[in-house]
């Protein structure tokens, strides 16, 4: 639109100068029939505004156009001016022109300049994005959708390594946007998300429901819950948008690299698939549900085994619309590229996305992901009974496992954090209660679950009061915590960062 505009106001610019020009001329030769001799000085003028205004061409046409109408004028129809008079007219005409030829110079040396100059290293292209668009015989990758829908780069944490990738087909786009996340939770588990939205204002759409859903997912929800506040979110966001027009598809997956075990909940979203260390490929049987915006029933998760180093691979996938199907056009052709081995997961991600793209998808972004298991010997787990004396149990439990650990400065901090999980779980909730101790990433996480759904709240105790600082001493003590519940109880969470024993010196 705008480029339209300026080539409308250059041709009537244009066009105007000519018209003067003539007008000019036509002036001139009836004054010069009586005898009189008008010359304007804005003649000079009109090259240097042409090509200080127009295009080099057009104002190439005016300034030899202007120095030609000057000369025929001057020199053969008007025959009152004298020698001195035509030559310095014409001579101030050329000197316009010249004039003119050297602004046209500076602009085009002007323009020219930022084209040849060295890109910006902000601006270079994605490691991933150069493969994609140098891989042979694939569907030429299109630019990423606004910043915020899909990373650039997404994080890798360290329990899994992650590759996305999103693709257009040779289908009209349409109102779509597709966006990949993964988010860092408690435990050292991590929150997988794909998501597509259709409709009116897709991108802004999809911008604002990444940021709710990892808004979500720092309370701790569980996928069925958090899928439930999304179709919420959704909602509010379009309050006075008819329901059939925006929709989206969310997959939310958390895994937990101490149990190796991942639960999924979507909601609108084609079933993800797994490729087992052994090469074996299977798709995840998820409960089938309607897209975001759409739904009447509550959302139901599943839970599966990942062991070391598998592959999960989730995907967004749209035809004409969100589907609402789990099962969607295109899965035997997933399968069978999947079940051929690849030598990387953006290989991965470029096999999958080819064998999405000869369904009926007009957009497919894809998250493939392979799981890390803890080592065993830096997760201890302790069962407790329901009694006080249990509390000192505990802290013997973890000054033995930090001392085997080398990082015996920081079992005074750890004790006291854990003794007072531990007496509010005994006070406060049920059995059965289990203390967990994780060592990942140089970092210490504190774990007390309990059969109790109620949730733990952070206050402050008056002077009198004998209650109410056991959180409050934890929250002191540690980097972060919190509460995030399951389907048979909770767990309370505490995570600091300790100094390592330094080494011995000797004399």
């Amino acid at each position: 639109m705008t480029t339209m505009t300026v080539t409308r106001l250059n041709g009537w610019l244009c066009a105007l100068l000519i018209v003067y020009l003539g007008a000019s001329c036509t002036v001139q030769i009836q004054e010069s029939a009586g005898g009189l001799v008008r010359w304007s000085g804005f003649s000079v003028l009109v090259p240097v505004m042409a090509a200080a205004l127009l295009p080099v061409r057009r104002s190439l046409i005016i300034g030899i156009s202007a120095m030609a109408t000057t000369i025929a004028t001057y020199g053969f129809v008007i025959h009152g001016v004298s020698a001195g008079g035509r030559t310095v007219v014409i001579t101030a005409v050329a000197l316009s022109f010249a004039f003119g030829l050297v602004v046209c110079w500076a602009r085009a040396r002007l323009l020219h300049t930022p084209a040849t100059a060295p890109r910006d290293r902000t601006s270079l292209p994605h490691p991933a994005d150069r493969q994609a668009d140098s891989a042979p015989d694939t569907p030429r990758a299109v630019p990423a959708p606004p910043p915020g829908i899909l990373p650039a780069a997404l994080p890798q944490p360290a329990v899994v390594e992650l590759a996305g990738h999103y693709r257009t087909g040779s289908g009209q786009l349409g109102t779509r946007a597709h966006w990949l996340d993964a988010i860092p939770l408690s435990g050292a588990r991590v929150g997988l998300v794909a998501g597509a939205v259709a409709g009116p204002g897709a991108d802004a759409t999809a911008s604002e429901l990444r940021t709710a859903v990892r808004t979500l997912a720092d309370v701790d929800l569980q996928p069925e819950e958090l899928l439930t506040h999304l179709d919420d979110v959704l909602a509010g966001l379009r309050p006075d948008t008819r329901p059939s027009t925006v929709s989206a598809q969310c997959l939310y997956a958390v895994y937990d690299p101490a149990s190796s075990r991942c639960t999924l909940a979507g909601a609108g979203s084609p079933s993800p698939a797994v490729i087992t260390p052994d090469g074996t490929v299977t798709v995840i049987d998820l409960p089938e549900s309607p897209p975001l915006g759409h739904a009447d029933l509550t959302f139901e998760a599943t839970e599966i085994d990942l062991p070391e180093g598998s592959l999960l691979l989730v995907y967004t996938g749209t035809g004409t619309g969100i589907g609402t199907s789990a099962h969607e056009p295109g899965g035997e052709e997933l399968l069978s590229a999947l079940a051929r081995p690849q030598s990387c997961l953006d290989a991965t991600c470029r096999s999958a996305l080819d064998a999405l793209l000869h369904a009926p998808h007009n957009q497919v972004a894809v998250l493939a992901v392979r799981t890390h298991a803890l080592d065993t010997r830096n997760v201890a787990t302790w069962d407790l009974p329901a009694d006080p004396a249990a509390v000192s149990h505990a802290r013997t439990h973890i000054a033995d496992k930090l001392t085997a650990w080398g990082l015996t400065d920081a079992a005074p901090t750890t004790e006291l954090i854990v003794s007072e999980l531990v007496t509010n779980a005994i006070r406060h909730a049920q059995p059965p209660i289990q203390l967990r101790l994780i060592h990942h990433a140089g970092s210490l996480v504190c774990e007390v679950a309990d059969g109790s759904s109620t949730s733990p709240h952070l206050r402050r105790a008056r002077t009198f009061d004998e209650n109410g600082r056991g959180l409050f001493i934890v929250a002191q003590l540690a980097e972060r915590w919190g509460t995030r519940h399951n389907h048979h109880g909770k767990t309370i969470w505490a995570e600091h960062t300790p100094g390592l024993d330094r080494p011995p010196t000797t004399a």
